[in-house]
């Protein structure tokens, strides 16, 4: 390795490899290309993925709330499903009313748009940092280019459309710190965002805002900021607390202590094999980033405000070190709001490495290349691997044909179909055997 490094340092292999992205990222209008990179990432994917792993969850949710009225307390077609609020099932099914039913489309189409807000987020706050326009695209290409996001990009789940909002709240703090005008309005949208992110998955990942924001205010000693930190809390607070007391009957605690993992029902990895899952599933990210936080540890030149990089790192691993120590282990979507401040550490890092330290920057946006290109191949080939993005929508057909030659009432036991079931016309049921 230290061979590699030193041959690395003597050619100008690195320097052309800088340059093609600095030519590159320049050459168009930045906005048009990220909103067209996701266009070709995540389109076809929206067409021809078929349901699969736990989506047909929230789609299961969004259809009962259009067929039986099942909005506010959560139903999977008849059974009572109350882990916690499901702002995600609520969008899909206000954005299918119109058309008459939930469909792929109308189900993938609010976390498509979620990600591009992730990526317009990250440029416009290395924008705002006076980061370089192929530094800002950088910082979006790490968060395309990230193995968890390359998963999760169309995928039917809370994870990613919660880390989005999460860090949306994030930027109109520090937005409003950095101008010195956090007033009574910045507060109230700070509160009315994390509000949406808890009712997309309930109130313990808000613990990335309150945990990091919160440590920062106290560590630099901006008591001023403490009323609005509660008042936005409150805010937060309100619908949360109006929900659960809403929905509420006894017995619910168990499913709630279940879902938050006080009483964890099954053991998830460590500490030790998670952190090593998260940083592999967050590679890109991770290197850039952590070049940035160790050039600034020991003195490096200044590409950014140090308040700033404070508090982007208590935003990012207070509450992560606390989830990686969680009772039962964690998993790496659990720390995917973490992963968009890293990728803005990573543009950061371009802008203060790419000249002196082309060696370094190089093969981070070789592998940022390679896993791009490895997400656009499987986007483009999706409409011909049936079997790898339509076994759920395969089987659904075949149980279509059957129910539309004996029209009734279809039945579903345990956890027989759960992405199934979502393809199949008609009126569906959960029942046991009996």
């Amino acid at each position: 390795m230290t061979t590699l490094a030193d041959r690395l340092r003597a050619s100008t292999f690195p320097e052309h490899v800088v340059a093609a992205w600095n030519a590159a990222a320049t050459r168009w209008n930045p906005i048009a290309a990220i909103v067209a990179a996701c266009a070709v990432l995540t389109g076809p994917l929206v067409f021809f993925r078929g349901y699969n792993s736990d989506e047909g969850l929230a789609v299961s949710i969004a259809r009962s709330a259009l067929e039986d009225g099942e909005w506010l307390v959560p139903h999977m077609f008849n059974l009572r499903w109350v882990e916690r609020p499901t702002l995600l099932s609520w969008i899909i099914a206000a954005i299918s009313a119109p058309f008459g039913g939930v469909s792929q489309i109308t189900a993938r189409l609010p976390v498509v748009l979620f990600v591009l807000l992730g990526c317009l987020l990250i440029y416009a706050l290395l924008r705002k940092l006076s980061a370089s326009v192929p530094a800002s695209l950088i910082g979006v290409a790490l968060f395309l280019a990230c193995p968890l996001v390359i998963r999760s990009n169309v995928m039917i789940t809370a994870d990613l459309p919660l880390a989005v909002l999460l860090f949306l709240a994030f930027f109109l703090w520090w937005s409003g710190f950095e101008k010195g005008s956090l007033g009574f309005g910045r507060w109230f949208a700070v509160g009315i965002v994390l509000a949406l992110a808890g009712l997309l998955k309930g109130p313990q990942p808000l613990a990335y805002f309150a945990l990091g924001v919160g440590l920062y205010v106290l560590g630099s000693r901006s008591w001023r900021q403490i009323p609005g930190l509660v008042m936005a809390g409150l805010i937060c607070a309100l619908p949360l607390a109006a929900w659960y007391a809403a929905i509420y009957t006894p017995g619910d605690e168990g499913s709630w202590a279940a879902f938050m993992r006080v009483r964890p029902a099954t053991q998830l990895p460590g500490p030790l094999a998670a952190s090593f899952k998260t940083a592999a599933e967050m590679l890109p990210a991770v290197l850039l980033a952590a070049a940035f936080l160790i050039a600034q540890a020991f003195g490096g030149e200044r590409v950014a405000p140090r308040r700033f990089v404070a508090a982007a790192a208590c935003y990012a691993f207070t509450a992560a070190i606390v989830v990686l120590f969680w009772p039962g282990g964690s998993l790496p979507r659990y720390f995917l709001p973490m992963l968009l401040p890293l990728c803005v550490f990573g543009g950061l890092g371009y802008d203060l490495l790419a000249a002196r330290r082309a060696d370094i920057v190089a093969p981070v946006l070789l592998l940022t290349a390679a896993l791009l290109a490895y997400a656009l191949v499987l986007s483009l080939l999706s409409p011909f691997l049936p079997l790898r993005y339509r076994q759920a929508e395969i089987d659904a057909a075949r149980v279509t044909a059957l129910v539309q030659k004996a029209p009734a009432t279809n039945y579903r036991t345990g956890d027989t179909g759960l992405n199934g079931p979502p393809y199949v016309p008609g009126r569906i049921r959960n029942a046991t055997p009996d």
